[in-house]
This record gives structure tokens, sequence and C-alpha cells, in this order.
């Protein structure tokens, strides 16, 4: 199957520190990439140079047959969506009218407010957004707000979803619910799906693959069973992790510390 997204020997630096020396992926349609790694590992500046924020300091990145530098921000935008770590809200906006506003690269010039609401409509119902619809953004909780980013993303009808730490402020059940909603449009949609997440767990049981990143410059990219190992984690992490089988599934568990002074 041929790549929606993929790199030619990326290399990442900041401030000096080279986080990512070179990297070569290759996303196809339906794939689900889990992006784990230590803080400062690079994670979030991988996404924004998939993304087509930042260029890359070396190599080459490909959105479809082209290099995603090539397009206009409205093309990439229509191609790929992205979610970043935070937003900050500029003005005051109802739920449907946030969701609505993120279908705007979908819409010819003189269209805005013409468009089929089904978009929004589905992703409202699908995130359990439907009381809050009518709600001011300002006024919900961070929680609720982070569902709504979420939803906007869903409205967005594109090849390649993005997504920095998309379970940042989610309860346990709203967590579950988005990554459910993320392999479910990848399998059903073809959609290309990457988030950055520190949840070990949560990236082995509902990723397909895995990019994981150390910081030092070293990245491994592949099925998730084949990157996500216990050697792997470890290395990455700096601290001893250990992986145990039940039911089928794999967890992992970090060693605990130990104090042996007397």
């Amino acid at each position: 199957m041929s790549a929606v997204l993929r790199t030619e020997a990326l290399r990442l630096v900041v401030r000096g520190r080279t986080l990512v020396d070179s990297l070569d992926l290759h996303v196809a349609p339906g794939e689900v990439y889990g992006v784990l790694g230590p803080n400062g590992a690079g994670k979030s500046t991988l996404l924004r140079t998939l993304a087509g924020l930042r260029d890359p300091d070396g190599g080459r990145v490909w959105l479809g047959e082209r290099e995603v530098g090539a397009y206009t921000p409205m093309e990439r935008a229509r191609r790929r969506g992205f979610l970043p770590q935070s937003i900050v809200d500029a003005f005051s906006l109802t739920v449907v009218d946030a969701l609505a506003a993120a279908r705007h690269p979908r819409l010819p010039f003189w269209a805005w407010g013409d468009d089929d609401d089904a978009p929004i409509r589905r992703a409202l119902a699908t995130f359990e957004l439907d009381d809050l619809a009518g709600r001011d953004i300002t006024t919900l909780s961070g929680g609720e707000r982070q569902r709504v980013n979420i939803a906007t993303l869903f409205t967005q009808d594109v090849e390649v979803m993005l997504l920095d730490e998309p379970l940042s402020s989610l309860d346990l059940h709203h967590q579950m619910k988005t990554l459910h909603e993320l392999l479910r449009a990848a399998e059903r949609d073809g959609r290309a799906v990457l988030y950055t997440v520190h949840d070990i767990n949560l990236a082995a049981q509902h990723a397909t693959h895995a990019i994981l990143l150390d910081g030092r410059g070293h990245a491994l990219a592949g099925p998730a069973r084949e990157v996500i190992t216990s050697e792997h984690l470890s290395a990455a992490f700096h601290h001893p992790i250990h992986g145990i089988e039940l039911d089928g599934e794999r967890f992992f568990r970090a060693a605990r510390l130990t104090d042996d002074r007397p």
C-alpha cells in the first residue's frame, strides 16, 4: 500500500541538540501510529514537522505525491489535520460554531455557512457533545474543551490526522472513547493517524504502529509489537521497563526505584 505520509532521512535539531538524526517513515492509509518518548525527546517537534508547520533540519517530508512544504496552507489543510497541545481561545464561540469554523478549508470562498452540517452533527454525537452544542467554549472545563478540539479534527475530512497529546485533560472514559474513534477512523475510513501519548500501555493497545524517540537522535518506527518492547522502552526512557502478558495482551510496568542506603 502506498504511503500517504513519508519521510526520507528526516533530521530534527532544536537549539543545537539533535532530537532525530535520520528517520525513514512510511505511513499508509489505515495505520495508527502512537508516538512515544521521554519529555523533550522531540515528539511535538516531529508532529509539527510532519504537519508542515516547521521545516525539517535535514531530509524530506512528503504528503501524498508532493513535499509538504510545496503545498499552500489551504491545500495542506485539506489534506491533513493537526491538533496542537494547547489552543488559546481568542474570542467566544459556541461549540457548534467552533466545529463549523473548522470546516472552512472545505468550503468555496463564498459558501461560508452553506456546507452540509452532517459532519458537525456526527462529531457532536460521537464525542458526546450534543448537550454542550450551544455553550460558549470559554465556559467549558479543560476536559470538555479538549473533546471539542478533537471533534473539530473529525469534521475536517482529511487523509492524515496528527494529534499532539489528545488525551490530556480527558477522564478515563473519554480517553478510551478518543482512542477507539481514532482506530475506527483508520479502519473504517482509511485515515492515517499519528498521535503523541505518554501512557505506554494505551499506545500498545490502541495503535497499529509506533514511533519511539529517545531524545538523543535515535528513532524507531514500525509495527507496534516490534517497536514497543521492554528492551526498546528501557533504552529510550533510561529506566527499566518490564513487560507482561495478560489475556493475550502485553502490558508494561516501570521498575520501582529502590534506595539501598543504610
